[in-house]
């Protein structure tokens, strides 16, 4: 995946700026956009690819990647235009926080304002297209009514999609993948006129499921299809392709699917996007190999940052302590000497005091019997 560590002095300005608007009373973190205006409308949007350097420049240990964790995933689908399907994940983070990142593929902007309906559904001559008139004039009304919304004065995606490749010609529409913060799931900043309609819902994640992780995972499905196609890979590709992979990995104890979910995949009345289980096991394979290097990335920038500081603390401390150990030992060795040196010449001197008082008690005892003797002699002189 080629994965890059982006410590915070490097982040590209024009990034990081959207990122943390103003300094504000909450703590902003470099890997969630942060809503503007105060909190009262939803954050810029970013492209995938910017998104996951600011994620990757905010994670540099375990404990980082474990700050933000995915706890649902819902699947949504807009009810005009080209009945835009988009995926909005619920994540927790410090201080018991709810962040919803909403996740989703367009043509930019730029791009849809000057496109011919071929460019974007195919010409006929081509595989992928569609040739039915009716299906035809519906996409065209469709396309109209997304200009109407991008037009839009006040629409909620006014100067929000990306102009980059606004030039691109043919059938190679540059895809629009982007994330932003949005405070209710079902538009975007409260607008109407994106409201949607919400098709299934995964969670109770089996696996620990990470930010990074959907990061990397979004950014793999972007990266592998750069390209718009309103039949092949739009915006239902995205989001189911996001979602397979996602259930592939993690493991959702809860799939719970509305009675809408059958519109899933639907461009105006036809089925354009189905299940493609090969499709989704080439990108768990390649999810899984980003996100072994990206924790191989994350354990580097650790042992040459902070942990490894740590380390060297923790060394310092250890040879502390083994030293404080150490020299403990030796004065306990020493009083234990001192203490045996004590004993052996206590029990010495207690072995002369008993050796001399069993000397004195045997000398009085021949004194004794010294006198006895002599007594005696005494009286058998007087009888004779």
């Amino acid at each position: 995946m080629g994965l890059i560590s982006y410590p915070l002095s490097e982040v590209p300005s024009r990034i990081a700026r959207f990122f943390f608007p103003r300094r504000s009373k909450m703590t902003a973190d470099i890997r969630i956009p942060s809503l503007k205006d105060g909190g009262r409308s939803d954050s810029a949007i970013f492209e995938v690819d910017d998104w996951l350097k600011m994620v990757c420049a905010g994670n540099n240990s375990e404990d980082d990647v474990q700050t933000f964790m995915v706890q649902r995933l819902d699947w949504y689908k807009n009810t005009v235009g080209f009945q835009h399907e988009y995926l909005v994940s619920t994540i927790s983070g410090l201080d018991n926080i709810t962040i919803y990142l909403r996740f989703e593929r367009r043509s930019t902007s730029e791009q849809l304002k000057k496109v011919r309906l071929s460019n974007i559904v195919g010409d006929e001559n081509e595989k992928d297209s569609i040739s039915d008139r009716n299906l035809k004039r519906a996409a065209q009304k469709a396309l109209n009514e997304e200009r109407k919304l991008i037009d839009a004065a006040k629409g909620p995606y006014l100067s929000q999609f990306s102009k980059a490749s606004s030039s691109s010609t043919g059938s190679n529409l540059k895809a629009a993948d982007h994330v932003m913060r949005v405070r209710n799931p079902l538009m975007l900043n409260d607008d109407p006129s994106d409201e949607a309609y919400l098709m299934s819902t995964y969670n109770n994640f089996q696996n620990p499921f990470s930010l990074r992780d959907l990061a990397i995972i979004v950014h793999e499905v972007s990266k592998d299809s750069p390209h718009y196609n309103a039949i092949t890979e739009q915006c239902f590709w995205f989001v189911r392709t996001v979602v397979g992979v996602a259930t592939a990995l993690y493991s959702p104890a809860k799939q719970i699917k509305t009675e809408k979910f059958d519109r899933a995949g639907k461009f105006i009345t036809q089925s354009v996007n189905r299940d493609i289980p090969l499709e989704v096991g080439k990108f768990v394979k390649k999810v899984t190999e980003s996100i072994k290097e990206d924790n191989s990335r994350i354990t580097m920038a650790w042992k040459d940052g902070k942990g490894g500081r740590l380390d060297a603390e923790r060394q310092k401390e250890q040879a502390e302590q083994d030293r404080a150990r150490a020299e403990a030992r030796v004065r306990q060795e020493a009083e234990a000497r001192a203490e045996a040196e004590t004993r052996a010449h206590a029990e010495s001197k207690a072995r002369e005091a008993e050796t001399k008082a069993r000397l004195e008690a045997e000398a009085r005892m021949r004194d004794m019997e010294e006198e006895l003797a002599r007594y005696r002699g005494r009286g058998t002189c007087r009888e004779a």
